[in-house]
């Protein structure tokens, strides 16, 4: 009996060692950034709380352990962010500059265009649209197709650039990937776009109190996600805001103009 007691402590023991570490909202000297899920890394402590002098290893570090995805989702973002910064450690803050992390056209930050600028709050009424622009209990790649318009409606005339514009849908891809209600399904076996599911209140309180929500089902992937799985979310985001716009099916965008008989634009 007693052996059948030790056995079951260390079980116990095991699995509240491998449960999310506890959030701690930000202090007023800590530093974040324009990114939510950076940010809530920091806060859960994945990150040095203070949101300084973190290196491309513990970004690798912190999304392996807390999320279950490569370390190259944290590891490559960070070495160009290294890079631009022309440093070797960098604070949360320094990500707020364009041309590094921030750009316009944001799904939850107000544009920035200000080389010295370290406002990283999050724009209450991009967050309402996030939730707003979906008629169901779900954000879905449609209804992030609908923010994505809005958002980059509030910066017209300026544009993405092309980066910024990759940066952008890894973004809202990211958002349906890591808040998806159901398992994350493997980008090799091209999903549909239908899929994707993330459930308003967990999105809403990840973007508002940046913590990852336990208590509303959230939980890591229990398999490895790598780059490949992002694809079906962002190809099934941007198809659908080639729709909304009255420019046809994704496929069209690879096709001349002249070879479909028109001059319209795709």
């Amino acid at each position: 009996m007693a052996s059948k007691i030790a056995i079951a402590s260390l079980v116990a023991l095991s699995a509240a060692s491998e449960g999310l570490r506890p959030w701690q909202a930000p202090g007023p000297e800590d530093s974040r950034s324009p990114c939510p899920m950076l940010n809530t890394l920091a806060n859960h402590g994945y990150l040095p709380h203070n949101g300084r002098q973190i290196t491309a290893q513990q970004f690798g570090d912190a999304v392996t352990e807390a999320l279950n995805v490569n370390r190259g989702f944290g590891v490559q973002p960070a070495n160009f962010f290294m890079r631009a910064a022309n440093k070797s450690a960098i604070d949360l803050e320094e990500l707020n500059r364009p041309g590094i992390l921030q750009h316009i056209a944001s799904l939850t930050r107000d544009d920035v265009t200000s080389l010295d600028s370290v406002d990283v709050t999050a724009s209450t009424d991009r967050i309402h649209h996030i939730l707003q622009d979906s008629s169901t209990d779900c954000i879905t790649v449609a209804s992030l197709a609908k923010t994505r318009l809005h958002v980059e409606a509030l910066s017209s005339p300026e544009e993405l650039s092309l980066k910024e514009t990759l940066l952008a849908y890894v973004e809202a891809s990211l958002l349906l990937v890591m808040m998806n209600e159901e398992p994350v399904p493997s980008g090799w076996s091209f999903p549909p776009g239908s899929v994707y599911c993330a459930p308003k209140q967990r999105v809403q309180t990840w973007l508002t109190e940046e913590r990852l929500p336990e208590e509303l089902g959230w939980k890591k992937s229990e398999r490895k996600l790598g780059v490949i799985d992002l694809v079906p979310a962002m190809k099934g985001i941007l198809e659908e805001k080639r729709l909304q716009t009255g420019k046809g099916p994704l496929w069209k965008a690879f096709i001349p103009s002249f070879v479909l008989g028109t001059d319209s634009e795709l």
